[in-house]
């Protein structure tokens, strides 16, 4: 399915939400810009969830899909943080879907 979504583009939002695996230790590399949401716990250690952008910053699209199927799995400090992860994920589904719409299925 990777290779059909670089050979056609326009079926990259079709690409199922099954995610290479990242390692643990390629997870703790990311920034914390590549996370949904990062909590901080009262003993200040950070907690980010849902990595869904790559080592350059880039929205990886099977990753994002996986976030959004897993949200409700989090186990969140607040409440809160569940809404904003979710509209921030949701932010970059709906972008993506603009960029396909735009370019008319060519990237």
């Amino acid at each position: 399915m990777r290779l059909l979504a670089v050979l056609f583009p326009a079926l990259a939002l079709a690409v199922p939400a099954f995610a290479e695996e990242w390692s643990r230790a390629r997870i703790d590399r990311l920034p914390d810009s590549a996370f949904a949401f990062i909590e901080i716990t009262e003993d200040s250690t950070r907690l980010r969830h849902l990595p869904h952008h790559d080592e350059r910053g880039a929205v990886d699209v099977p990753h994002l899909k996986s976030a959004l199927s897993r949200i409700g799995q989090v186990r969140w400090l607040y409440p809160e943080s569940e809404a904003a992860a979710r509209r921030h994920l949701e932010e970059h589904l709906r972008e993506l879907r603009r960029q396909e719409r735009s370019s008319g299925g060519r990237r």
